[in-house]
């Protein structure tokens, strides 16, 4: 009896995995589409049962049971991703985060290893039970006769016929989601094309309308934070110190208090912060991307560096790559800091990009061994550590023609011991604020607190000013477009909170 329950439980468990990747389909199980969600559910079930019953068939074989095998392990990847999204983002999964796993490496992978343990050990018992019921198939029901052949072939044929429905007759009851077994590969099939779409920006290399108008300063530097929450630093009101230094330099600084970044993740936010690209464009005009703050500074007199302590990410370093100096420097953030030493002792104007580690899940991971985090937790202890590094930067260009504008990539919303990228006011506030030299003319050296609501966006024009350029009278984004983790641009203020 057991043995035949594990069959039927498999495929629950199975759709259980599709449900919460498309917890849309759950939801209008209660509302007018509710047949459509039936029949997606049914029509998921019949594709994952044709999918057991050919890998049963391969199974009577010793050689094709290889295959069998491997397309067994594929589809445990596929119910490990939606276990994953669930247990630790509670949310479904989307391009953006397709994008995030095609972009990670192993550092960043190992860093975040810990939060995968339950669904790593769900993923050996979804393997293990698939493996189960092929087997249990192959022994007591399959056999190697025209019906059965069929039956195997459906999970096959049937993806083309939605295909072909969705494309010449209607995508209702699916959408963009084209169905098939692995039913996160449309997205992943989605990310790799966004990606060869922004790598070709490296190969078009645009000319500015830009105008000259004044000296701008002799160091502009660009500090990109990582993860970091303004509601957890002392500077925006945080009731624990966590910005001790950062805060004693106010007086020097402009402060942006209500900064919101334009994407709840680093691979989308970044490249809107460094482009003219507006949030509609990014899915469908990645080419825009060249027209980037770091050509801009090239044809403007300006020798651009590129100082990273994070990995290399395709979409971000397709950008990085135009700088004519780049290093990526492994360590703790204060690594940095001499690099960045080097480059100020060049006469000449420089344009200096630092994209440092910040935050960055496991904050734990981003602390020296000997970095003393009083009673502070792992994340606000980051924040303290990332003062620190300030401290060190402010003190390097105090006596120079130097502005340094930071700006972290986005927030984190937190959510009991989790801190979660999804799309939300939350984890969209950031911090965001100018600092000066001493030798930074008058003319340039405005302080103080900009109250109205800013997208991080506002840097591009921000550096054009900063570099003596002829600014827009209007920047691109004033309406704070948003771009979410589906890859869609929609209005700021309709995020949840």
């Amino acid at each position: 009896m057991f043995k035949k329950i594990v069959p039927i439980l498999l495929i629950i468990i199975y759709l259980t995995g599709f449900l919460i990747s498309f917890p849309y389909i759950f939801d209008n199980l209660f509302g007018a589409e509710k047949m459509d969600s039936i029949r997606n559910i049914f029509e998921y079930g019949i594709m994952f049962c044709s999918f057991l019953v050919f890998n049963a068939l391969l199974f009577k074989n010793k050689y094709t049971s290889v295959i069998a095998v491997i397309l067994c392990l594929l589809l445990s990847i596929n119910f490990l991703i939606s276990v994953s999204c669930f247990l630790i983002y509670h949310s479904g999964f989307n391009v953006g985060m397709a994008i995030s796993i095609l972009e990670s490496n192993p550092d960043e992978a190992m860093s975040m290893s810990y939060m995968f343990i339950l669904p790593g050990i769900l993923f050996f018992v979804f393997l293990g039970m698939v493996m189960y019921s092929v087997d249990y198939l192959k022994k007591n029901i399959v056999k190697v006769d025209a019906k059965f052949i069929i039956i195997a072939l459906l999970w096959l044929v049937l993806p083309f016929g939605y295909h072909l429905k969705h494309t010449y007759i209607s995508n209702k009851g699916g959408g963009r989601m084209i169905k098939n077994v692995y039913y996160h590969l449309s997205d992943f099939n989605t990310a790799l094309n966004i990606q060869r779409d922004i790598n070709a920006i490296k190969k078009n290399v645009p000319v500015f309308n830009i105008k000259k108008i004044q000296p701008g300063i002799e160091n502009v530097i660009l500090i990109i934070g990582e993860s970091e929450r303004k509601q957890n630093m002392s500077l925006y009101g945080y009731n624990k110190k966590t910005t001790p230094y950062t805060d004693e330099q106010a007086g020097n600084m402009m402060i942006f208090d209500h900064a919101i970044s334009p994407a709840g993740i680093t691979n989308l936010s970044v490249p809107l912060m460094l482009s003219s690209i507006h949030p509609d464009e990014f899915r469908y005009r990645y080419d825009k991307l060249s027209y980037n703050i770091i050509n801009m500074a090239n044809q403007s007199g300006y020798n651009s560096f590129w100082l990273s302590t994070q990995a290399s990410a395709r979409g971000i370093t397709a950008i990085a790559s135009m700088s004519k100096n780049k290093k990526w420097v492994n360590g703790y953030d204060e690594v940095i800091v001499p690099e960045l030493q080097k480059v100020i002792q060049k006469k000449e104007d420089k344009f200096v990009v630092l994209h440092i580690m910040g935050s960055h899940p496991n904050p734990c991971n981003r602390l020296p061994s000997n970095w003393n985090s009083g009673d502070l937790n792992c994340y606000d202890s980051s924040i303290k550590y990332t003062d620190y590094v300030f401290k060190n930067i402010f003190s390097t260009l105090k006596n120079t023609n130097s502005v340094v504008i930071y700006a972290s990539d986005h927030g984190l919303k937190i959510q009991g011991d989790k801190l979660l990228h999804v799309d939300s006011k939350e984890s969209t506030q950031v911090p965001f604020f100018v600092w000066f030299g001493d030798k930074v003319p008058a003319n340039y050296r405005i302080t103080g607190h900009e109250t109205k609501q800013t997208q991080t966006t506002y840097i591009y024009p921000l550096i054009m000013k900063y570099m003596g350029l002829e600014t827009p009278l209007h920047y691109k984004n004033e309406g704070n477009k948003y771009l979410n983790l589906e890859m869609k641009s929609m209005d700021y203020n309709t995020l949840p909170e």
